[in-house]
């Protein structure tokens, strides 16, 4: 019985993976004598348990904070892609004559250029900035969060790839998927989950008055 629920997670079922610690599909902790190690006490007297890994005692990102970021990266994103859009409906307006184009069609083809524009510039954004040195676009870096793997690694460029697109899938899902990063244990949303990577509460910066400095602790959500 014990072996069996080993290889399940408590909270959704599903087998896990060989040496796996998380759940691959709803990104919970699993059980504990998959999540934790005993090793023999100094004094040999019995075993002790294994002191909590890292995970355990990272800060992650809830629901509303990932909320507030995100909103303000669909700013940004929609900010540049009407400047981008207002420069190419500018470029045909002055020189849409060299292209055969009337003056509907040029305005047609700069609206129509909007979506595209969004779309890769949107994927580029995320995947740039999160992979970067920052590690957070600037939604999250005003925020003070981070994307991370589950190893506390930067992400590449492919994995942040991944996570943003699999934010479709989130979104198709009646919107269920951004909001798993209320319940879930590492707080992951479902397009965390296929890329294993982790939203985290970046540590809160000092502020000195003179010679004395005071920190605001960070709150486990």
């Amino acid at each position: 019985m014990e072996m069996v629920l080993d290889q399940a997670c408590s909270s959704c079922g599903s087998s896990r993976l060989p040496d796996g610690n998380f759940c691959l599909f709803c990104g919970d902790l699993l059980s504990e004598p998959a999540a934790r190690k005993e090793l023999p006490s100094v004094d040999g007297s019995g075993p002790a348990v294994a002191a909590d890994s890292p995970s355990d005692t990272v800060a992650y990102a809830g629901f509303w904070l990932r909320a507030w970021a995100g909103a303000i990266d669909v700013c940004i994103e929609v900010l540049g892609a009407l400047l981008l859009t207002w420069a190419i409906d500018f470029a045909l307006g002055r020189y849409r004559h060299l292209l055969g184009l009337s003056s509907e069609e040029s305005k047609f083809a700069a609206g129509y250029a909007f979506v595209p524009i969004l779309a890769v510039g949107s994927w580029l954004y995320c995947a740039f900035t999160e992979s970067s040195s920052w590690r957070a676009t600037l939604g999250k870096r005003l925020l003070g969060l981070q994307v991370i793997t589950a190893d506390g690694g930067r992400t590449s460029f492919g994995q942040a790839t991944v996570r943003h697109l699999m934010k479709f899938l989130s979104l198709f899902c009646l919107t269920i998927g951004f909001m798993m990063s209320g319940w879930t244990k590492r707080r992951q949303a479902l397009h965390d989950i296929p890329s294993d990577c982790l939203v985290i509460r970046t540590p809160v910066a000092r502020f000195s008055l003179g010679n004395q400095a005071s920190s605001i602790p960070e709150s486990r959500l």
